[in-house]
């Protein structure tokens, strides 16, 4: 029998599909369920004014899922350290405590103690000297009083199938406050009764409140909070930040009528031409845009059967690569990132310069460092170069680390990221909690594609806080009063409550109407990335004739054609956006 190219090429076919269908399948994900039956927490104010959180979480894992290796577990959003948190898994201490990749806190790695299906765990964690935690009270009743609020960590629905979990959470104000000087919140979205159980410990005589309830979960955010006399703390740990009082503004718009008149008293004389011109430049503009959009396609695509489940843990900046923002959007991220972690301070706006902080911090990730080396450029022509070279970097890192993933669903996970960090924004309902809210989840709100539109309409109808490192971005905003990093000549943000927030200057910054702010956070770091990379479509050419170049068609009938390069994403991030002043926020705990 003659066996011809055709027929071979579809034994080969049914071998490939016969093999993908009984070969054992390679996990590309592990699969996280599981219960929690019994969750407290408490929060104790010292009379430092650092904050203390002690957890206990009884785990029952699935007897379908995979063993419980690691426990993501989210901070406040102050500053602590590592070596101060501690913890036991089945009265054991846990292997290995560090930096989490999926929530601004720790990750729990359980390692040879983790919680396998079926089975029970008990993690106990201690977590201590937290600061950067009190706030000023906002209400006129209490003079002089603090405010500390928290969203306990919580973890992913997906993750969690609780449903009537055993939760208690106490709120131990610092020694000295009576029992009739302390006040508490109404706590948000509390399943159990809004009045706490008040009273005082029976070591210390200090206040507590302590709310519990049988038909809570551990996948839905709750906030409680506190208030006390500002007396009870040093000054110098209460974050006390200037207000920016919105000033209002609008906009109008106008339309005239007169050509249109004109116009269509002579449409039918003109009719036939008008179509045939309208054709040739409908075909005109669609091959320009075409040729644009193929420009501007950075991102590889698959050549093999697209992988299953969700790549977690990317930064918002490797989500806005996978999702192919545009470059300058994905620029201004990069830039607020490193603002945001105090690695840079903005001397210029026009034209951009930046000056590094020494020493910068650690953990920045290797596209923040290109990014900062691409600015020690003098030439505008090199440092293009650089930060092209650092896009290709990054769209290659993300291509390689989707491998084995869907990126329909990755990209579908990562949008709900989005949307939920802009939920979390406009329901915030305090300014504090607000601004600070906007201000931690400010890159994942950025891939939003209505984000000018929300920041107007969230930030413009109140008053806003000003971020601690704003003065960083404004070099305007800086009154005289020193040097920052020892050198340099910059002048200092001055300073008010003592170097609040672990050595982070609380800055006394002008008032501007909120519209004006909201208008500067919109439009005033992308202006400076595109003034940065020039021409975006040019810019983005040169990443794409890289990362994803047109396939290429050879001369022989028999060669098949030309091929594309596949690819995917990945890195770290948190897993939700969460945040408020004062709070200790998470989610999606565990799931990996």
């Amino acid at each position: 029998m003659v066996i011809t190219v055709k027929k071979l090429r579809l034994l080969l076919v049914i071998s490939v599909f016969l093999i993908a269908a009984f070969a054992p399948v390679a996990v590309q994900a592990q699969t996280y369920r599981f219960e929690v039956s019994e969750y407290e927490v408490e929060a104790y104010i010292e009379a430092d004014g650092s904050l203390t959180l002690y957890y206990y979480m009884v785990f029952q894992n699935d007897p379908n899922a995979d063993p419980i290796d690691f426990v993501d577990l989210g901070l406040p959003q102050g500053d602590y350290d590592y070596k101060n948190i501690t913890g036991t898994i089945n009265d054991q201490p846990i292997p290995k405590i560090g930096p989490s990749n999926y929530v601004d806190g720790a990750e729990l790695a359980l390692q040879d103690l983790a919680i396998q299906p079926g089975q029970t765990g008990t993690v106990i964690v201690t977590a201590s000297k937290i600061t950067g935690v009190l706030y000023p009270y906002d209400q006129p009743d209490r003079e002089n009083y603090v405010n500390f609020q928290i969203t306990p960590n919580y973890f992913g629905s997906q993750y969690d199938r609780s449903t009537e979990t055993k939760y208690r959470m106490t709120i131990i104000l610092p020694p000295g406050v009576g029992v009739n000087d302390g006040v508490y919140y109404t706590p948000s979205g509390w399943p159990g009764e809004d009045a706490p159980e008040a009273s005082t410990t029976a070591e210390d005589n200090r206040v507590y409140y302590s709310w519990y309830t049988e038909n809570a979960n551990v996948h839905t955010p709750y906030t409680f909070g506190a208030a006390f006399p500002a007396s009870a703390v040093p000054a110098e740990s209460i974050i006390t930040l200037p207000v920016i009082v919105d000033g209002g503004g609008g906009t109008s718009t106008s339309n005239g009528g007169g050509f249109w008149d004109y116009f269509s008293s002579n449409l039918a004389c003109c009719l036939p031409v008008l179509m045939v011109s309208a054709f040739m430049i409908w075909a005109a503009i669609t091959s320009s845009k075409k040729t644009k959009q193929r420009k501007l396609q950075y991102m590889p695509p698959k050549i093999s059967i697209e992988g299953q489940g969700i790549k977690r843990g990317l930064t918002a900046v490797e989500a806005g690569i996978l999702m192919q923002e545009p470059l300058d959007k994905i620029m201004t991220m990069i830039l607020f990132g490193l603002l945001k972690k105090e690695a840079i301070t903005i001397t210029k706006k026009d034209p951009l310069t930046i000056e590094p902080a020494d020493p910068l911090p650690e953990g920045l990730y290797d596209y923040e460092k290109q990014f900062i080396e691409a600015f020690k450029l003098p030439n505008n022509r090199e440092r293009t170069k650089k930060l092209q070279s650092l896009m290709i970097d990054l769209v290659k890192s993300v291509s390689e680390k989707m491998k084995g993933f869907s990126q329909k669903e990755t990209v579908a996970y990562y949008k709900d990221i989005v949307e939920r960090a802009w939920k979390a924004v406009q329901d915030a309902q305090t300014p504090e909690i607000k601004s600070a809210q906007y201000e931690h989840t400010l890159e994942w709100t950025m891939l939003d594609e209505d984000f000018n539109k929300k920041t107007q309409d969230t930030l413009s109808g109140g008053p806003v806080i000003i971020p601690r490192w704003w003065w960083r971005y404004d070099p305007t905003i800086r009154p005289a009063g020193g040097t920052i990093g020892g050198g340099g000549g910059m002048a200092a943000p001055v300073s008010s409550g003592g170097g609040a927030g672990g050595g982070k200057p609380s800055v006394s910054l002008p008032h501007i109407p909120g519209s004006d702010f909201a208008a500067s956070m919109v439009n005033g770091a992308s202006t400076l990335a595109a003034g940065v990379i020039g021409d975006i479509t040019g810019f983005t050419s040169a990443i794409t004739n890289k990362t994803n170049p047109i396939p290429i068609q050879t001369s022989s009938p028999k060669s098949g054609g030309g091929g594309f390069r596949g690819g995917g994403g990945g890195g770290h991030s948190c897993a939700c956006a969460c945040a408020c002043a004062g709070c200790a926020c998470a989610c999606a705990g565990g799931g990996r």
